[in-house]
């Protein structure tokens, strides 16, 4: 089932800012068709996939007849009611400096009541700010929608309850639910009474953990100071924090309806308020067996087993409070679900293959305690002219080097690596995609496999593995799946505490009260790939190794009953476990509404983090336990404050506080501390310091992106910009590559230079961090793993048709030219798309500005965005005109006075910034008269230097000191003012090449002169001539030009 699409423009909001006009104390916008159309983001698909509040949306715009879209179709009805903003580069920048500042106040006077008036085509509207997802709120995006739809879809998305005082922050978040991407399932009677069901969350206390937390300095603010703290607590836990179950026929109604087909057997699922991961489950059978008939839910009504379909969780329940609070029931929940006509969506599903391999990053291997030949013996060859799977050693390194070896030169997984897709479909499209077009072809021929087509893919995809080798993305035995409690438990927590009647269904009973899983162990249905007794779990962001956690593999073949095998041993993308274990707090604050979690097979790597257990001896299931781990990283409960949510500052304040995420800095932060935290070569005090410093940081994570649903935000100046630590060199490796994407100035090295810049400046010699070492390890397996050139095979072998001799005789000239020149036509076509879909990263225009601005020390006083915008108001016709006159009148060589006649004259609407376009400090033509009294004053007292006299002496060091190297930026300035952008490059080059050529062929000049004259004052006075001919030259140019 395709995706259906809405065309909903994003616009940028320091573009939109721009055009704000100060009124009565307040900034108003009020943009233009043209205006609006600049201020769309230049990178923006301008596409997004359908979502819940965008039905809505529809519901009330063609009314409740309204029955959808067909997949696959681009729908543009809502292009003029919702737009996104994009606030980047504004709310995560520093208030200090005064630019920044004033887009921030400009920022905020968008979240007005009185909103934006903007102009999509149809006519000029308002808009006002609304909701934003998730993925949204961490991309600093927001949508708008427009006023006169703005309470009708608010009421609808709402479901007609009444919210004022709340936490405005659980609003946003909960709301936002309808933005999630998603597909829609209608016609499966979600809505039918009694087959979705709302019980409570079970909660346990495990006592006297060992924590690391943080504790705040007591003040309601909504950003405030934490310090670190070691203690006991007794931690209390909610069981199946954000998962459900769905029976087994109603999973396959749903998953037909979704694919066609039943194959998935988990599904990620949003409704109105309800937000979670649902598991096929047949709970119908086991409570049936255990004398069970009803299930009571959260409002104590009872309902029958054979009538529920879908059992939610309270925590999956994002809006009861609120639906209580209204005086609402369930009942009335979906009295309102059918009069709006919401529905089921989707947004994630089981895979339908299990994995072999997971990927690791380099925040894992980081914190892991890995020796030096654990990670990559020292005696392994730079690049494999051979397959690792030749040395009997086993490495961290080895699956990702014989990945990239296989690409590059064996035959064999070069075929294999296409006919494995030849059945894979993703679960949206079900239909077939280049990947398994290309595994067809190859199947009725493997010599294609020498065709450009797949030579280029497998280079591409080999490249690709090496690029993630160097940045820490290494290949592992293992795989990813959704965490999860241990279902068995959700199972008997819906029996009642009475035992049945009936002899048989008492001891099924008794059975399943008794069957208590292994508290420090995992189970994982059908795992594919190879394991020891015990596994690694992990999950992003991980910071610290407090956030490693090891459990016994868990078979569930091996229990006596079998029973988790019976129910769940076809969740083949679920990794349960104990919630005793306190498993999803220790991997960072994880619930199970969706969380992935890797589950690390590879040997090694759980060898290192056993290290970190206390462990005498280790015992399968009993091992491994909290109290033989180090103390659990515990992220705190912060406060909720709470807000009107009809206050429009309150609500900007909240989305301000998201849209500042810092959750990239702390870790990067953290990871510069942790390299020499985790570093056994680092010196211990700093080491000691840095482990705590990173314990802390993870925490902060947590409180960070929490903040989003809490409101509350750590203060991270104390780590941020008071205790910096050395930038690693990994890092730095990083940023270059992720600026490879970014457009560079002219000025500007390429990316290829810098990169090679940087392998030269590390000596990796000295380099002992496993980490650290990535980037050269990757760059040698290139450089010296040799690739399979591939060469085309003869047509005859290709194609059957190409046997005959004289085959391309018989060949219609008139259709094989037709036909070259559609794929010419499709080529050049193709080639356009997809320069159009190149993300341009800026406006040069605009950072031409923002140059000229900061190089004068003005970037406080002038705002570059509304600059630009400004500047973009000009009709090109007026540009055009305006150029023209610069020209005749010689704009350049005016003084201040007549400047400001020429713009009154021409420019009278920008008088407000007169003083910024009259200042040419920095001209070229003033710049050379300049740059030539200071060369020739420093020549004239050189010459005057016999005289022996020492204030003459000093000045004419400093004149000429000064005077040398400034007429060597001139060439940078005149090239720039005589060759224009074009050509500005090549002029530097001529110039400094002609430059190089003169000091080569008369550098001896003046010892000559000194020679024959006994003084070197006729050699200063000589140099005096040729710079004043120079200098007239150059300024005899400039008035040439200004003249034509």
């Amino acid at each position: 089932m395709p995706l259906v699409k809405y065309r909903i423009y994003e616009l940028s909001a320091r573009a939109v800012i721009s055009y704000g006009r100060q009124q009565e104390c307040a900034y108003a916008f009020q943009l233009s068709a043209a205006e609006t159309e600049k201020c769309k983001s230049l990178s923006a698909p301008h596409e997004q996939d359908d979502n819940a509040l965008f039905y809505q949306t529809m519901c009330v715009l063609r009314g409740d007849a309204f029955t959808g879209t067909p997949g696959g179709q681009l729908v543009t009805d809502l292009s003029d009611i919702i737009f996104y903003m994009d606030f980047s580069g504004i709310f995560d920048r520093s208030g200090a400096r005064k630019k920044h500042l004033i887009r921030q106040e400009k920022a905020r006077a968008l979240f007005r009541p009185e909103g934006v008036s903007l102009d999509f085509g149809s006519g000029a509207h308002r808009y006002l700010a609304f909701e934003r997802s998730g993925s949204m709120s961490r991309q600093a995006r927001l949508a708008f929608i427009r006023e006169d739809f703005y309470d009708t879809v608010c009421r609808r998305i709402m479901m007609d309850m009444t919210i004022s005082d709340c936490q405005l922050s659980k609003l946003y978040a909960y709301n936002g639910l309808m933005l999630s991407s998603g597909i829609r399932i209608d016609g499966i009677g979600i809505d039918r009474p009694h087959r979705v069901v709302v019980i409570d969350n079970p909660t346990r206390t495990e006592r006297n953990v060992s924590v690391i937390t943080v504790e705040d300095d007591g003040t309601q603010s909504s950003t405030r100071k934490y310090h670190r703290v070691e203690k006991k607590e007794d931690i209390e836990i909610t069981c199946f924090d954000g998962e459900g179950l769905i029976s087994k026929e109603y999973a396959r109604v749903v998953d037909e309806k979704l694919c066609g087909k039943k194959v998935h057997t988990s599904f990620q699922i949003r409704m109105p308020y309800v937000k979670g991961m649902l598991h096929e489950v047949d709970f119908k059978d086991f409570l049936t067996l255990c004398g069970t008939d009803t299930i009571t839910d959260l409002w104590g009504m009872e309902h029958s087993v054979r009538d529920v379909d879908v059992i939610l969780t309270k925590s999956m329940f994002k809006g009861y409070g609120w639906l209580t609070a209204s005086g609402m029931s369930w009942e009335d929940y979906w009295a309102v679900f059918r009069k709006y006509r919401h529905a089921l969506y989707i947004t994630n599903v089981s895979k339908e293959k299990t994995e072999k391999t997971a990927e690791l990053n380099y925040q894992f291997l980081n914190t892991v305690s890995l020796k030096a030949d654990e990670f990559r013996p020292a005696d392994l060859p730079d690049g494999w002219d051979h397959s690792p799977e030749e040395d009997p050693r086993n490495w961290l390194t080895k699956q990702t080097e014989l990945r990239y070896y296989n690409l590059c030169a064996n035959p064999q997984f070069r075929q294999n690596y296409f006919l494995e897709k030849a059945d894979w479909i993703s679960w949206w499209e079900r239909h077939q995609g280049k990947d398994q077009i290309l595994a067809a072809v190859l199947k009725k021929n493997p010599h294609f496999i020498n065709e450009p087509v797949y030579a280029r893919r497998l280079e591409d995809e080999a490249d690709k593995i090496v690029e993630q080798y160097a940045v820490g993305r290494l290949i592992v035995a293992g795989d990813n799946r959704y965490l999860s409690g241990d279902l068995l438990d959700f199972l008997a927590f819906l029996l009642p505490t009475v035992p049945p009647r009936k002899r048989r269904q008492r001891m099924f009973y008794s059975t399943v009260m008794t069957d208590h899983f292994p508290e420090s162990s995992f189970y994982a249905p059908q795992a594919a790939y190879a394991h020891d007794d015990a596994c690694t779990l992990l999950r992003n962001p991980h910071i610290a190794r407090n956030e490693e956690l090891q459990l016994s593999f868990y078979d569930a073949k091996e229990e006596r009953k079998q029973m988790r095998h019976y129910y769940f041993g076809h969740l083949t993308d679920v990794v349960m476990v104990d919630s005793n274990m306190l498993a999803a707090e220790r991997l960072g604050g994880a619930d199970y509404d969706g969380d992935m979690i890797k589950t690390i097979s590879d040997p090694i790597l759980n060898a290192c983090v056993r290290r970190n257990y206390n462990l005498y001896r280790y015992e399968k299931h009993k091992s491994l336990t909290n109290t033989e781990n180090i103390p659990l990283l515990m992220i705190p409960t912060a406060q909720p404050q709470i807000r009107s949510a009809d206050d429009w500052e309150a609500r900007f304040e909240t989305v301000r506080s998201t849209f500042s995420s810092r959750v990239g800095q702390i870790c990067n932060a953290a990871l510069d501390r942790s390299i020499i935290a985790y570093n056994e070569n680092s010196d211990a005090e700093e080491r000691e310091r840095c482990r705590e410093e990173t314990e802390t940081l993870a925490i902060l994570t947590g409180l960070e992106i929490d903040s989003a649903k809490s409101g509350i935000r750590p203060d991270l100046d104390e780590y941020l910009t008071h205790k910096t630590v050395k930038r690693s060199d990994f890092l730095k490796y990083k940023t270059l590559v992720e600026e490879m994407e970014t457009r560079r100035a002219w000025y500007e090295p390429t990316h290829a230079a810098r990169v090679k810049a940087f392998f030269k400046r590390v000596n990796w010699d000295e380099v002992d961090s496993n980490v650290e070492r990535l980037p050269y390890l990757a760059q040698q397996l290139k450089k010296n793993t040799p690739r399979i050139k591939a060469k085309p095979t003869k047509d005859e072998e290709l194609f059957s048709f190409a046997q005959q001799p004289d085959w391309r005789e018989q060949l219609d000239s008139d259709k094989l030219a037709a036909v070259d020149a559609l794929l010419q036509d499709y080529d050049a076509c193709l080639s356009r798309i997809r320069a159009c879909r190149v993300p341009l990263k800026e406006k040069k225009r605009k950072s031409d500005v923002e140059r000229i601005l900061y190089a004068r020390g003005q970037e406080d006083a002038y705002d570059p965005d509304e600059l630009y915008a400004l500047f973009g108001s000009l009709p090109p016709e007026k540009v055009s005109t305006l150029r023209q006159a610069m020209r005749e009148q010689a704009w350049h060589l005016m003084d201040e006075d007549a400047r400001e006649r020429f713009l009154r004259e021409w420019l009278p609407e920008f008088e407000d910034i007169y003083d910024l376009l009259t200042d040419f400090r920095f001209g070229g033509y003033r710049m050379g008269w300049l740059f030539g009294a200071i060369l020739c004053g420093g020549l004239v007292l050189c010459a005057l230097a016999d005289t022996k006299i020492a204030v003459i002496m000093f000045a004419a060091v400093v004149l000429y000191g000064l005077g040398v190297p400034l007429s060597t930026v001139g060439l940078a300035v005149w090239s720039a003012d005589f060759g224009g952008e074009a050509r500005v490059a090549q002029l530097v080059q001529q110039l400094q090449l002609s430059y190089a050529i003169g000091s080569l062929l008369l550098s001896t000049m003046p010892g000559m002169i000194a020679d024959r004259t006994g003084s070197y004052a006729p050699a200063y006075l000589v140099l005096l001539a040729c710079s004043v001919v120079s200098i007239l030259a150059v300024q005899r140019t400039y008035l040439a030009r200004a003249k034509s």
